[in-house]
């Protein structure tokens, strides 16, 4: 197995100690379903020294004590092992350098055996594309180290190649954006992809359509005073308090005032309609509109008739899409988190 990955900003500026350890964090937590829990210890080799004595140090910086809580979790041993024996891990960290020539010393041993270096795949494609671009064709700067500059010429070959042919099946567009940038390049690759997916009369034929089309997105209206429009929503799930289990929640959609009300159960439609005269049509008066999602009280034909003898609009948001009614949901986020936060060593108090 193999991992690597780019330094963050800040890991840029740890020493090399701590760089040196950061790796084996990172390698850790990369393969902890495979380590973690181990019966048998593991090795790990590091061409560091100083990160043999890092379990017995007696003094760590706050980012040392922290990855050391997390080494705790494995059975492992750090060892120490130099550069010059190290070969497979030094190698590979090693920056790579586009114009350098490899020399072949005799006697040496490749990491992948000679079989399977030799049977590596040259598609004719690739060699169509080195013979169209030596010498004739000036290669754009941006060009990726190990990739061919496709020439326009051979660019619907390469696309046909990359998404059409047996060894593609026909993926998606991402799918064949890699699948063609491992070997390709060209400026305008990812433009040209996304065309030609999309296009595909095969893909539109043999495909079912995964996402639903859009529709057209409409704000819900400002309101002009308080309590002209409001939401409502319930938080359900609560443990026994008093006797109450449910929150009413009514969102002033312009002033941000809200209600919350405490209950014992769900209530019915003509239930509903009582608390909401108590607890808001007494106070403010009655509103022009009331948003809500598509529960059972709020789509009852009993409140829809309450709210039309009322003069009110009902609104109901899209199903499945909470974003519609987002005031009052957001609301419930920050109540359910100031709750489970003030009542976590006695939840049954939530509502006194």
């Amino acid at each position: 197995a193999y991992f690597s990955c780019k330094l963050n900003p800040a890991e840029r500026n740890y020493d090399i100690g701590n760089r040196e350890l950061l790796a084996v964090k990172l390698a850790l937590d990369e393969w902890r379903h495979w380590l973690e829990g181990a019966r048998q210890p593991f090795l790990v080799w590091t061409d560091h020294k100083n990160l043999e004595y890092i379990r017995t140090a007696k003094r760590l910086n706050p980012r040392q004590a922290r990855w050391a809580l997390f080494f705790d979790r494995f059975n492992f041993t750090l060892s120490y092992r130099p550069g010059s024996k190290n070969i497979k891990p030094d190698a590979l960290s090693r920056q790579y350098q586009q114009d350098c020539r490899s020399t072949e010393v005799p006697g040496t041993t490749t990491i992948v055996p000679p079989v399977l270096v030799l049977g590596a795949n040259r598609w004719a494609l690739e060699r169509r594309v080195k013979s169209a671009v030596s010498g004739t064709v000036p290669i754009p700067d941006g060009c990726p180290p190990n990739c061919l500059f496709v020439p326009s010429s051979l660019r619907p070959a390469v696309l046909k190649w990359g998404h059409s042919s047996r060894l593609a099946c026909h993926p998606e567009m991402t799918r064949t954006a890699f699948l063609v940038a491992q070997r390709f390049w060209w400026p305008t690759m990812s433009s040209d992809i996304r065309a030609f997916v999309s296009s595909c009369p095969v893909c539109a034929s043999a495909k079912v359509p995964r996402t639903p089309a859009a529709g057209l997105l409409q704000p819900l209206p400002i309101p002009s005073r308080p309590w002209s429009h409001i939401a409502m929503d319930f938080i359900t799930g609560l443990p026994r308090s008093r006797g109450n289990t449910v929150i009413l929640t009514i969102v002033d959609r312009f002033s941000k005032l809200v209600h919350a009300v405490p209950l014992q159960k769900l209530p019915s439609a003509k239930q509903l309609a009582e608390i909401v005269a108590r607890h808001v049509f007494r106070l403010h008066g009655l509103p022009e509109n009331i948003t809500s999602d598509r529960g059972p009280q709020f789509v009852a034909a009993f409140w829809r008739e309450f709210c039309k003898l009322l003069g009110i609009t009902v609104s109901l948001s899209s199903g499945f899409h909470p974003q519609t009614n987002g005031q009052v949901e957001r609301f419930n986020q920050d109540l359910e988190t100031t709750l489970r936060a003030m009542c976590s060593k006695n939840p049954p108090t939530w509502s006194s």
